[in-house]
């Protein structure tokens, strides 16, 4: 991955069993829509897509999660900003259920 000074985002993302290509395609378009640069794409199993994106900006990053939790076919699994650890915390408050603990949301290697 190439570094860069830029704020940046990991996430892993489940999509959705009947249209995994539909779900990604939302998922670029939104992350285009929301000015930010893909760095790195990768697919774990069928349905699970890591990618690492970066923003001028940490509040269009926020702004891209929150879209993302607001799709019907993506599942946001983990959402990991490099250089804001209040604005990771931030985040997972927002768009995680209540019924969902933090724990469950990350992925396990």
């Amino acid at each position: 991955m190439p570094t860069s000074a830029l704020p940046t985002l990991q996430l892993a993302l489940r999509l959705d069993d009947a249209d995994v290509f539909g779900a990604m395609e939302w998922v670029l378009a939104n992350a285009r829509r929301t000015g930010l640069t893909l760095q790195q794409l990768g697919f774990n199993a069928g349905t699970q897509a890591n990618l690492t994106v970066s923003a001028p900006d940490t509040d269009l990053l926020q702004l891209f999660v929150r879209r993302l939790d607001n799709g019907m076919d993506v599942e946001v699994l983990l959402a990991d900003f490099s250089d804001d650890e209040e604005a990771l915390e931030d985040v997972e408050a927002a768009t995680l259920p209540a019924s969902r603990p933090a724990s469950q949301a990350a992925l396990h290697a």
